[in-house]
């Protein structure tokens, strides 16, 4: 009875001494190896013997985590080939919510003459970054999906099918702006003529820019105020009864007020029209072109007889939480 006791009493505290880390590794560990030191303000749920990449490529793993009293001390073999630069910038990462933690080393296009970092190195916390908490992220993730956000997309999606036309007259549409830009794409000829006139016409004025301001100076107003009065004399030795309409033509001048209106907007037209033909231009190119060669209406939501939004694809939930693959 005595020797049961005791080995009962061995078996219970050799079960209660073996932890995690006391089990065989599976991994085939790293052969020739150097040791690096990171810094983090934390790491999670980050094990032992947890990959370390660089480039896509695992080049080691984590050997030792150790608590200090600021930051958590990751000791980190690394493959003897490995060229770590000075500025690399270590972060915890995860493939999934749920999938395994490991270490990425990012860094910048290396240089000729970098300067890598020596066995026992250390990268200060201020170059690493540590994750955020799983429950953080499963109660930011709890939130979108309970808050209605999810709701509010498929609703606005349901209201943008509501007001879209037929498929048929979008297709109508599409095809008349489809045939009308290509007729114009075929006639660029007669757009490059027209910009070739107008660059003819801006360079002939702007090589006459000392003749125009000579002619349009302030100099020049009693010149063209004499040409105005010779004019009207000229014109009322011709006709006599000139003279008797100038006199009691008070009446042009609500007709004339008109016209120098109509005269304003013209040219508030002819200012923005740049920036108005522009506009038109990218909404072609960037809206409607992209729209006409692909036309189709994406249905995002699917409404019971009852009103509520039915999401069955549990599936693709799952797959965004990294519980199935």
């Amino acid at each position: 009875m005595l020797a049961a006791l005791c080995c009962c009493a061995l078996t219970a505290t050799t079960a209660c001494s073996l932890g995690p880390e006391d089990l065989p590794s599976v991994r085939v560990g790293v052969g020739d190896s150097y040791e690096v030191h990171l810094e983090f303000a934390g790491v999670m749920n980050l094990p032992n013997g947890a990959d370390v990449f660089m480039d896509g490529l695992r080049v080691g793993e984590v050997s030792m985590v150790t608590v200090q009293p600021d930051t958590v001390r990751i000791t980190a073999e690394l493959k003897a080939e490995t060229q770590v630069p000075v500025d690399v910038r270590a972060v915890i990462r995860q493939n999934t919510l749920l999938g395994d933690t490991y270490v990425a080393l990012d860094h910048d296009a290396i240089a000729a003459g970098a300067e890598f970092l020596a066995p026992g190195g250390t990268v200060t916390v201020e170059r690493t970054s540590s994750p955020p908490q799983l429950e953080d992220t499963m109660a930011v993730l709890a939130y979108f999906i309970n808050g209605g956000s999810i709701q509010r997309v498929q609703d606005a999606m349901s209201r943008i099918n509501t007001v879209m036309p037929v498929p048929g007259d979008v297709q109508r549409l599409a095809a008349v702006v489809s045939t009308d830009l290509r007729d114009l794409g075929g006639r660029t000829e007669e757009i490059d003529r027209l910009l070739t006139g107008f660059d003819a016409t801006a360079v002939a004025v702007d090589s006459r820019a000392q003749t125009l301001t000579t002619v349009f100076a302030q100099d020049a107003e009693h010149y063209w105020r004499r040409i105005g009065v010779n004019i009207v004399s000229y014109v009322a030795q011709i006709l006599p009864s000139i003279g008797s309409v100038y006199e009691g033509g008070l009446w042009l001048v609500p007709m004339l007020n008109s016209l120098a209106d109509m005269g304003g907007v013209l040219r508030d037209i002819w200012d923005r029209g740049p920036a108005d033909a522009a506009r038109i231009a990218d909404f072609l190119r960037l809206t409607v072109l992209p729209f006409a060669e692909n036309p189709a209406v994406d249905i995002r939501s699917v409404e019971s007889a009852s009103g509520e939004q039915v999401v069955a694809d549990v599936e693709n939930v799952l797959r965004m939480l990294g519980a199935v693959r």
